[in-house]
């Protein structure tokens, strides 16, 4: 696992290909994926550094992919934020005990969402 590594999970395709786009151009090296399922995947396969998922997706409801995560050693200190247009206060109660980082409501500019990733990371390297 290096520090500039991500994956993106989200179902909306347009959404992953900004923020895809937003942090290669800040030096991340950037996985995607479009479902849970593939997202596990690709964490376990890649070990990113940071995670970002939305919570409502097809296939695999992102609180699944959280708790898929987190049950994986090599995958428990790595940063995830959770994204939703849900503000809603026991879903964001819900992702924290299960482990989440942080949790981030949409819309969201892409630049605050990159300061909440970097932040998480410099405190992850410093704990």
């Amino acid at each position: 696992m290096t520090d500039k590594t991500i994956l993106i999970i989200d179902n909306d395709e347009a959404l992953v290909d900004v923020q895809s786009f937003y942090f290669s151009e800040h030096g991340y090296t950037v996985y995607t994926a479009l479902d849970g399922d593939q997202g596990v995947e690709l964490a376990v396969r890649h070990s990113p550094a940071a995670i970002v998922c939305d919570v409502i997706m097809r296939n695999m409801h992102g609180f699944e992919v959280l708790q898929a995560l987190r049950r994986r050693p090599e995958l428990t200190r790595t940063v995830v934020i959770m994204t939703s247009a849900k503000a809603y206060k026991p879903d964001i109660a819900r992702a924290l005990e299960l482990g989440a980082t942080d949790y981030v409501v949409k819309p969201f500019r892409t630049d605050e969402l990159l300061s909440v990733v970097e932040r998480h990371l410099a405190a992850a390297r410093e704990a």
